[in-house]
């Protein structure tokens, strides 16, 4: 809910551009209507009459050009320079010397400027502004893996609107985006990350023959060699010298056999990090490259055509449709690249400035009619000024009025853009606050309930009707909601429920809690916490109250290694023997051992990078050694443990190694690789239907086994350069287990339950699980996404589910650590020999329930923080960049460790002994 009324998209529009030719206009600058008069004037007075008539609609273009518009995905503006004075060049530097040579050689045909995207960087929001010339949205970022339709107006639709033609090679997502609009289309699946040649083969197979054909306006080569050799290597890769050398010979070839009239325009969508990812904001993510050429002169005449000089990528789509001759799509807020354009008639220019200025006026009217996003006021001042701009067309003769008219123009269409890219996002409040307060009842509430009822009164709960209650009223709640919908009295069925089921949760919860407010209050008045106890929790609130500080998220990987060793600190002083200092200390190291995993951000500078490859994603020789022989430690001390589900780790883990040793390095074999990793998958869902078998000893084993399949499943999806910082997690999990279980009095069984299962457990078990999914290398930031997972037992694509595989893969390999912690939450109740294991079932599901519930609810605090944080920085600088992201981030770290949570409590109950599972 808070999403729907935080992430929403942009308003978008249906118009879609129309332009008159110029031959249905009198010399009077009007469109003809029925008169049989024939005007004789030249065409340059008639459009000069055109021009005087600021009001007027837009005139096509006479002069128009065939275009071949070829994308390299993620073509990064530094992969084009040439710097003959380096001479250990990186992987990626002075790659692509045809473009040189041709600035030296053709000076008037060449053009080469930094082509700036918006973020969000992910492919499909690039095609989706290069196409229609607005600005992305960042929840649009959810869907790059399942392009829809664009319902917008886009320069494939001004093509064939004026009976153009145009053909596609390459990316699918160019077909999904805009199907049944291409003359010929070879269109491939564009998700193969680790397949760095078969799409470019493909193209370069049917480019050729293309370019010889004279029946296309629009030929469209999508290339993605470059963006999956940065996905899988980054760009210090020999791959991508591979990749660049051969975009190089590619681009001469085609250089070649390009007729003198035809346009050739080469652009990179997004950037690259150096880790070869893209999705975020950072310079480097935003900064392509936009090559241009043609066999004839281009414009270059009193323009600003400075090699390297920063364009927009809403520029491209005005630019490539006045270049077919059409005028820019309905949507587009760009200026006109005129030193990309053939050189033409001051006539023309002005034509196709004015088209351009027409049609950001009609779009500002537009949008003010159809959203309140910007006020009345600024909206009328816009357009009033970009009328007056029209009106000074007329007197424009000279070159040197020309220059000035163009500069102002392109210095009013950026004010307009940058007045849209202000207000882009209507935050509903209503929906906001809605979001805010279930949350915070949920959280209070609950609280009240896990803090609040004591223990033995808790358990009886569990025998009412308490449970089942709200099961169905929910359901009544969901029947209602649906029946409403379906006779159209709700228009919104999603959000009903959401509120609805939130509202009768909070009553039922309110009344549990006013039935025992009794045992609630005297449990508050007696109870007297522990210095530890309270540290934790003020720790656990602290480490949720500093994101509303920007600089905070970026450094909270530190924070959380620096709280969670804190609160072990004290609860081992509460110990006080020198076992638990032993336990200690070995949690410190291995904190610092993770140290070597966490990485950097862009905000960071210039931090450290691990050698071994980490940085990059990529298993070094040494990198690899230490995966195989972490998970071998592993699992050879947990076969000796776990009775006979032992065999099923064991097998599982030798699969895992199996997979990085065959398909490491060069002679590899990725396809026997995948194999194995497939037998370690089929192994590990064998092991966890296998959890569910009873065998009468209590529910202690079965958690551990789910731990450690959690455990090499997390291995397998981060791959063998990172399977080492689970196996760093695992351990310190299990030394902090172990101090938890030392947290006990032999005497009291009592005690030794009620300090297993208060709140500071909880808070250090969520800090601990929130630390490790820095602590495995990831940053809450859209480039820090591995995609790799997907693809490590090969391409679920081809599969009926394969959205629901990726989506799931790439869910762990992010959150897999908040889920197997959660998973093993009810052993902080359980473990060692004081445990509540030794007590009755409904006593163990009681302490399980109570400390599975104050665990989710540590995430919930976190994430109620973020939203709060998101709230408070709405308008913030770095609201895309740095809150939003920890706010997604967090919700599915919170969603995995419910999950986790959830499957370790259903887990202790289906163990419990059978003559008392009715409890």
């Amino acid at each position: 809910m808070f999403g729907h009324g935080f992430l929403l998209s942009r308003k978008t529009l249906s118009d879609v551009t129309e332009c008159i030719p110029l031959e249905h206009f009198g010399c009077d600058g009007r469109v003809k209507g029925n008169s049989t008069v024939n005007d004789i004037c030249s065409e340059n007075d008639k459009i000069r009459r055109i021009l005087s008539v600021s009001g007027g609609p837009l005139a096509c273009s006479t002069e128009r050009s065939r275009v071949v518009f070829l994308l390299v995905d993620a073509l990064r503006y530094d992969f084009t320079e040439y710097d003959e004075g380096i001479e250990k060049p990186l992987p990626y530097q002075n790659r692509l010397p045809v473009m040189h040579e041709m600035l030296n050689r053709y000076p008037d045909r060449t053009r080469l400027f930094r082509f700036m995207a918006d973020p969000p960087t992910t492919t499909l929001q690039r095609v989706k502004a290069l196409a229609t010339g607005s600005l992305p949205t960042f929840i649009d970022a959810s869907s790059n893996f399942a392009a829809m339709e664009l319902q917008e107006d886009s320069i494939i639709d001004q093509v064939t609107k004026a009976g153009g033609k145009a053909v596609l090679l390459g990316d699918d997502t160019w077909a999904r985006l805009m199907p049944g609009k291409w003359l010929r289309s070879h269109a491939m699946y564009s998700f193969h990350t680790w397949d760095l040649d078969t799409v470019d083969t493909e193209v370069d197979s049917k480019i050729y023959d293309e370019l010889k054909r004279n029946d296309w306006d629009l030929l469209v080569a999508h290339y993605l060699g470059v963006d999956h050799a940065g996905h899988r290597y980054g760009p210090n890769h020999p791959e991508m010298t591979r990749k660049l050398d051969e975009t190089n010979n590619r681009l001469r070839k085609i250089i070649e056999a390009l007729p003198p009239d035809v346009l050739l325009y080469v652009v990179g969508d997004h950037g690259m990090t150096e880790t070869g990812d893209h999705g975020g904001e950072s310079k480097a993510e935003r900064t392509a490259a936009f090559f241009a050429y043609r066999g004839s002169e281009l414009a270059g005449s009193g323009l600003d055509i400075k090699m390297g000089r920063e364009v927009q990528q809403t520029d491209l789509a005005p630019t490539l449709s006045a270049a077919l001759g059409r005028p820019p799509p309905a949507p587009s807020l760009g200026n006109l690249l005129l030193p990309v354009l053939p050189k033409s008639s001051t006539e023309n220019t002005l034509l196709q400035l004015s088209n351009n200025l027409k049609q950001i006026t009609q779009y500002l009217i537009r949008y003010g009619e159809e959203s309140q996003q910007i006020s009345l006021d600024r909206l009328a001042q816009l357009i009033n000024t970009t009328r007056e701009k029209l009106d000074k067309t007329g007197p424009i003769e000279t070159e040197d009025d020309l220059k000035q008219y163009i500069a102002d123009v392109r210095a009013l269409v950026d004010n307009i853009r940058n007045v849209f890219r202000e207000v882009w996002v209507e935050f509903d409040s209503l929906f906001m606050l809605r979001a805010l307060l279930l949350l915070l009842l949920a959280i209070f509430f609950n609280w009240l309930v896990t803090e609040g009822i004591p223990m033995n009164r808790l358990r009886n709960v569990f025998a009412s009707s308490f449970v089942s209650s709200i099961l169905i009223a929910n359901a009544l709640c969901i029947s209602v909601c649906y029946t409403a919908y379906h006779f159209e009295f709700l228009e919104d069925l999603e959000h009903a429920i959401t509120l609805g089921t939130g509202l009768i949760t909070g009553a039922l919860t309110c009344v549990l809690v006013a039935i025992h407010w009794d045992g609630i209050t005297q449990r508050w008045c007696e109870g007297r916490s522990q210095f530890y106890e309270r540290f934790a929790r003020a720790a656990l609130v602290a480490s949720a109250s500093v994101l509303v500080s920007n600089s905070y998220i970026i450094e909270e990987g530190a924070g959380l290694s620096f709280l969670c060793l804190s609160v072990l600190a004290l609860m081992t002083w509460n110990v006080g023997n020198a076992k638990a200092l032993a336990v200690w200390t070995l949690c410190g190291i291995s904190l610092a051992m993770s140290r070597l995993y966490r990485g950097c951000r862009e905000e960071q500078g210039d931090c450290w990078t691990n050698g071994s490859g980490v940085s990059t994603g990529q298993a070094s020789r040494a990198a690899l050694v230490l995966a195989l022989g972490s998970v071998a430690a592993v699992v050879a001390v947990a076969r000796r443990h776990v009775g006979w589900q032992g065999y099923g780790i064991v097998l599982a883990g030798l699969f895992a190694c199996a997979h990085w040793a065959v398909g490491w390095g060069s002679l590899g074999s990725p396809n026997r690789s995948r194999l194995l990793a497939r037998g370690s998958w089929l192994v590990l869902g064998t092991m966890f239907a296998l959890l569910w078998r009873r065998d009468g000893r209590g529910a202690t084993l079965p958690l551990i086994v789910c731990s450690l399949l959690f455990y090499i499943a997390n291995t397998l999806v981060l791959g063998a350069a990172y399977a080492p910082s689970a196996a760093i997690a695992l351990v310190t999990g299990f030394l902090a287990l172990n101090v938890v279980s030392m947290l006990k009095n032999d005497v009291s069984t009592k005690f030794s339950l009620s300090t297993r299962c208060n709140s500071s457990v909880a808070c250090m078990w969520a800090l601990l699980a929130s630390y490790n999914f820095y602590g495995t290398g990831h940053h809450a930031t859209l480039g820090h996404v591995r995609w790799a997972p997907a693809f490590h037992a090969g391409d679920p694509n081809y599969l009926d589910i394969g959205p629901v595989i990726t989506a799931s893969l790439v869910s762990l390999e992010l959150f897999g650590m908040p889920l197997m912690f959660g998973a093993a939450v009810p052993l902080l109740a359980l473990w060692g020999r004081s445990g509540a294991a030794t007590l009755g079932p409904r006593t163990q599901l009681a302490a399980v329930f109570s400390l599975c519930l104050k665990f989710a609810l540590c995430f919930a605090i976190r994430v109620f923080a973020c939203a709060i944080a998101a709230t408070i920085h709405c308008r913030h600088l770095m609201i895309w960049g740095v809150f939003t992201p920890k706010l997604l981030f967090e919700s599915g770290a919170c969603a995995a460790a419910l999950v986790g949570s959830v499957l370790g409590a259903t887990l202790t109950a289906w163990h419990l002994p059978t003559q008392h599972r009715s409890s």
